[in-house]
């Protein structure tokens, strides 16, 4: 039994091995580009919270989509992000056909919510990884500077993962839009069943609104002064991160 024991553990090492061999190799092709890439512009980061429907899109600024944030037909995205199979398969045709960079994330030890890699192709789609530590042990990713280098820290919200690579891309500003740390989408589309509603409103408690989680999000601010102190940090019409960074209030609303 002591070498069954130690067989799996020497096996399992190894395969951890190899999978952050191939995160290393997967997010240097995949993310090197992005180096540096938005010196001195800005970015909106846009979570499918229920203050993305209120938003009104900011002038001069690149526009990323998490999961159905795509839906919002106000706002002409040029990237999309997302990690979680459950989270985009109700929008495939949408997805396909929308004209934008889009990534892929490959959750490591997470096989139950992977997006197929034959839609991957079929959307054109450059993929990444993140890393085991969430799954494997609750809260306990760590925020990565150097995502061409080594798998993305896998947060419990998908904003918080791709804030490390919006970082990386070294904006002037990064504004926070429908990442309202709370309950509810700003969208349910018609086929989604009423089951699969609730469940994601449960998940939401885990992986958004959470007091974990909101603590992530002041973990983020220290990291992002540390590693981006000119990069600054800006809320849209804020509800679950107030106070965290700098809150904005769009006049009209």
């Amino acid at each position: 039994m002591i070498i069954d024991y130690l067989h799996r553990k020497i096996v399992n090492y190894h395969y951890i091995n190899a999978l952050n061999v191939a995160a290393s190799i997967c997010n240097h092709d995949t993310f090197l580009e992005l180096k540096n890439c938005n010196y001195g512009k800005n970015v909106a980061l846009c979570g499918a919270g229920p203050s993305l429907e209120k938003y009104e899109p900011i002038d001069n600024c690149i526009h990323i989509a998490l999961n159905r944030a795509l839906l919002n037909p106000r706002i002409k995205f040029d990237y999309f992000f997302a990690d979680d199979w459950t989270g985009i398969h109700f929008f495939q045709n949408e997805l396909k056909s929308y004209d934008c960079k889009k990534y892929f994330g490959h959750a490591i030890g997470n096989d139950d919510c992977q997006i197929p890699e034959s839609f991957r192709i079929e959307c054109n789609a450059k993929r990444y990884y993140t890393d085991l530590y969430r799954v494997a042990n609750g809260f306990e990713s760590r925020f990565v500077c150097d995502v061409d280098k080594m798998a993305i820290g896998n947060m419990a919200n998908i904003a918080l993962s791709i804030m490390q690579v919006v970082l990386f891309t070294n904006p002037r500003i990064i504004y926070l839009v429908g990442c309202d740390a709370s309950a509810g989408h700003f969208i349910q589309p018609d086929n989604l069943k009423t089951e699969e509603i609730k469940r994601q409103e449960e998940d939401l408690k885990i992986a958004v609104s959470s007091n974990r989680t909101i603590q992530s999000w002041v973990d983020l601010k220290k990291f992002a002064e540390v590693f981006y102190p000119d990069t600054k940090i800006v809320s849209i019409n804020p509800v679950g991160l107030k106070g965290i960074f700098v809150d904005e209030y769009q006049s009209n609303k």
